[in-house]
């Protein structure tokens, strides 16, 4: 065994604690509203990802044309 696996033997074996209520409420709440939330816009990201598609599938398109010469 590692120690890795000796310590997480050991915390399994250890109670479980119970959560105070308003502590789990709050919890909740949270994510129910990260959840529902709409999802941030991401240009640039977008903008990255086509950049690469549109790099790839050039670099793809040379590399076929270079088997038939």
């Amino acid at each position: 065994m590692t120690e890795v696996d000796e310590l997480l033997a050991r915390l399994r074996k250890l109670p479980a604690v119970p959560l105070d209520a308003d502590f789990k409420a709050s919890v909740r709440a949270r994510a129910r509203r990260k959840v529902r939330q709409p999802p941030r816009p991401t240009p640039f990201a977008s903008l990255a990802v086509a950049a690469t598609v549109f790099l790839y599938l050039g670099w793809a398109l040379r590399f076929a044309s270079a088997l038939y010469r």
